[in-house]
């Protein structure tokens, strides 16, 4: 049952008992009125022939009280009138015989007669009076003071109960009129005060479950206006806190721009509204170069607030309609829909270039930023979300290689280079389960006299099936996987069993020097050295632990206390190619360094190139400054030999003295070391052929 039906049944329940009680008690008043009528009607009536009747009486004359009864039971509304002496007995003989209470007390079906005698009238007057529908009346008939007899009267309620049913229908027609009335009333007052605002409050509800805000309208003062309000406050809360949530889920908090879902969202948009109207439109992945730098030199503040700058100059760049979002990091998202030509993609991607290298000021210094810009074209190059994000993510990352243009379109090759790293990845999983990998060792000598004093420890990988790998095809790889972990305690372990078996031998390796990833730099890295070195029963100044310059970059703080440590144990540490990455020379201060290790392409000119000649003596006269050991690698002429022992480095490495040998091989090194300590102090060129 609805609310207004509930609420018209309550009140017109009450509305009925009301009336009823209130027509029970009007009805009753009424009764005793006219009861109180008809008895005064009897008694006056009575009292006229109490009047009249005592000569009657006293003459004896039984006609005339005859008649005097028949006058009086004749009158409307009596039953019967009968004249009685002071002993009871009857001095009438007349009854209304066509009296219908009358014919029931004397049993008979047809007219009663009109006279009985005195026992069965005094019998008939007693059982009249007891009739509920009778009021009997008893007056006295007096004559100077004496009592002569007394007057009986029935008087038949008949009509009053006429009058009661009658007056009670009028009242239940009334009644009733007032309770439809006032229902009706009552209802429509509900209905359009209570059950209206009401129905509007549910609407708005199911409209607000829906996701819909809409607002009830309000237009009174009343509680339910007031609730009104309250619900509208609580709608406009929500609708503001899901409009909060709604940006905080899709927008970036940095940028202000879309983030990746919303990019994706948008993106599948478009895919099918291209594919509706056969157009073509551009995916670009934005990737910053060298952002790290920014982070590490100036503070991650700094570089968020160049990627708010960024991000302006690249949303300049575009279209109201095209979509720039934040991937995370330093990486955005351009979508730029209906294209024409992929030319049109190189021009905005040309613009973005410029776009992103415009000078910003950060902290008082003006910084310059350069990106890489991966395209892929719907429907050239993938008809799904996923393949389109995937491939211009890959030909984002081939512009990043070193010599690519910093634009680059995505092409079918670059599957198959995917296809190729996943493969390498899966062989790189088992590598260590198959012993597929293996040591080489090149041997460093002293310039000055070219004696031998260690080895640097390289990796090899040879495949079953394909053979040879180089490292710079899977060290990378393993670093970006997290294999390296794995691999560099092989090499460290592997490096500490080998200097064992051939201090055993009688022999004398000097130390190993191993390359070491920013990956495993960590705090885990003491304990297993710490195992290499008791394992072996090594000296610390056994091993030699190298480290490129990039990794510098990660987290000074953590790297300078684990080199901290190590370093307290005994342990000798070499900056690896160094002037090839974006280290700044405080690091050499900063860090425990005990060697720097100069790279092969600043070796390699040194002969014909004046200005790499004068960069190589400026980093002897530095790192000799600094109290650092120099290590020339990649001499591979005697003309760069003899010059870099004119400059005075320390120790040199390269083909020229000698190529990565095997253990066996190096172990024949090693013996041979025994007999002529230094075996290129003549001639260099003898020992690299053996």
């Amino acid at each position: 049952m609805r609310l207004a039906s509930k609420f018209i049944a309550i009140v017109a329940g009450i509305l009925s008992v009301t009336l009823a009680l209130n027509a029970y008690f009007f009805l009753h008043s009424q009764n005793r009125i006219l009861e109180q009528q008809l008895d005064e009607r009897g008694r006056v009536l009575g009292h006229l022939i109490a009047l009249i009747s005592p000569e009657a009486i006293l003459g004896l004359d039984f006609l005339t009280l005859n008649d005097y009864a028949r006058e009086v039971s004749r009158q409307r509304d009596v039953v019967y009138g009968v004249i009685v002496d002071n002993d009871d007995r009857p001095l009438t003989s007349y009854v209304n015989g066509d009296d219908p209470r009358i014919r029931t007390s004397l049993g008979v079906d047809g007219p009663a007669p009109d006279h009985l005698p005195p026992p069965r009238l005094q019998t008939l007057i007693q059982q009249l009076a007891h009739l509920p529908d009778v009021i009997p009346t008893e007056l006295p008939i007096v004559h100077d003071g004496r009592l002569l007899g007394r007057l009986r009267i029935g008087i038949s309620r008949e009509a009053l109960a006429t009058r009661a049913r009658e007056q009670l229908a009028q009242q239940g027609a009334i009644y009733a009129a007032i309770i439809l009335f006032l229902s009706a009333a009552i209802y429509l007052v509900f209905k359009y005060s209570v059950m209206h605002p009401v129905q509007r409050l549910i609407q708005v509800s199911q409209d607000l479950g829906r996701g819909e805000f809409t607002l009830v309208p309000v237009s009174s003062g009343d509680e339910l206006g007031r609730l009104g309000e309250s619900f509208n406050a609580m709608t406009r809360a929500i609708q503001r806190e899901q409009a909060r949530l709604h940006y905080q889920a899709n927008y970036d908090a940095l940028t202000a721009q879309p983030n990746r879902m919303l990019a994706v969202e948008r993106l599948q948009q478009e895919l099918r509204s291209a594919h509706r109207q056969q157009q073509r439109f551009a995916l670009m992945f934005i990737d910053l170069d060298d952002f790290k730098i920014v982070n590490d030199t100036m503070g991650h503040a700094a570089g968020d607030r160049l990627l708010a700058h960024v991000s302006m100059h690249i949303r300049s760049r575009l279209r109201d309609e095209d979509t720039l979002a934040r991937l995370g990091g330093d990486e955005f998202l351009v979508l730029l829909p209906r294209l024409g030509q992929a030319s049109e993609a190189r021009d905005v991607a040309g613009r973005l270039l410029e776009a992103v290298s415009e000078p910003v000021a950060l902290d008082g210094r003006e910084v310059v930023v350069h990106c890489s810009i991966g395209i892929a074209l719907y429907p050239d190059d993938g008809e799904t979300v996923e393949t389109l994000m995937a491939n211009a993510d890959n030909a984002m990352y081939q512009a990043k290689k070193p010599g690519r243009p910093p634009i680059c379109f995505f092409t079918a090759e670059m599957n198959a280079q995917v296809h190729e790293r996943l493969q390498l990845e899966q062989a790189l999983n088992r590598v260590l389960a198959r012993g597929e990998l293996q040591l080489a060792f090149q041997p460093i000598f002293r310039a000055r006299d070219g004696a031998y004093v260690g080895a640097e420890v390289l990796l090899r990988w040879r495949h079953p099936e394909r053979g040879f790998i180089s490292p710079a095809a899977f060290i990378p790889l393993a670093e970006s996987t997290g294999q390296i972990v794995a691999i560099g305690e092989w090499v460290l372990r592997e490096s500490g069993r080998q200097l064992r078996r051939w201090l055993d031998a009688g022999l004398a390796p000097g130390y190993m020097a191993v390359n070491i990833s920013r990956v495993q730099l960590r705090d885990d890295l003491e304990q297993l050295i710490r195992d290499v070195l008791d394992e072996n029963e090594l000296p610390p100044l056994a091993l030699e632990l190298e480290i490129t310059e990039n990794i510098l970059l990660d987290d000074h703080q953590q790297i300078n206390a684990v080199l901290g440590r190590l370093h307290a144990q005994g342990l000798r540490f070499s900056l690896d190619d160094f002037g090839t990455g974006y280290s700044s020379l405080s690091y050499l201060r900063r860090f425990s360094f005990d060697t720097l290790k100069i790279d092969r392409s600043f070796v390699a000119p040194l002969c014909e190139d004046a200005d790499a000649a004068a960069l190589v003596r400026a980093i002897v006269a530095m790192a000799h400054s600094l109290a650092l050991r120099v290590v020339a690698e990649g001499v591979e002429t005697p003309a760069q030999l003899e010059f870099l022992r004119g400059l005075g480095c320390d120790y040199l490495q390269g083909y020229l003295l000698s190529h990565p040998l095997d253990a066996d091989r190096f172990t024949a090194l090693l013996t041979g070391l025994v007999r002529e300590p230094a075996p290129w102090a003549s001639s260099p060129l003898s020992l690299a052929d053996g």
